[in-house]
């Protein structure tokens, strides 16, 4: 099978179980395909410093950590990040900050879409 561009779109806050298993989903795809994680809106919380676990949820380190080894991209819309003033927690993995057009033509261009 040949390789595909896939983007998942995290668009939805971090407190529910969604984000965990889009990542899930995100890291066996990066296995035969080119991965795109996008973070918008309400989703650039995941990236802070927040304890998931306090609410029940399960971390997603080790999601992010298998996502930078495997080559999948990390992506933050610019505007998302500034209209909530939030800054990002250091994951040891490059996490790119980009604005709205660029997002849109990364959606674009992809062949499949997943959107959480």
């Amino acid at each position: 099978m040949a390789k595909k561009k896939v983007a998942v779109v995290l668009r939805s806050n971090p407190f529910s179980w969604k984000v965990f298993e889009a990542l899930r989903q995100a890291v066996g795809a990066a296995m035969d395909h080119d991965v795109s994680v996008i973070f918008i809106r309400d989703a650039v919380y995941t990236l802070t410093d927040w304890k998931p676990q306090l609410i029940g949820i399960e971390p997603i380190d080790k999601s992010i950590s298998a996502l930078g080894m495997m080559g999948g991209k990390l992506i933050v819309e610019e505007e998302s990040l500034r209209e909530r003033g939030i800054k990002l927690k250091d994951w040891g993995v490059e996490i790119d900050i980009e604005p709205k057009e660029e997002i849109c033509e990364l959606i674009k261009d992809a062949e499949v879409v997943l959107t959480w």
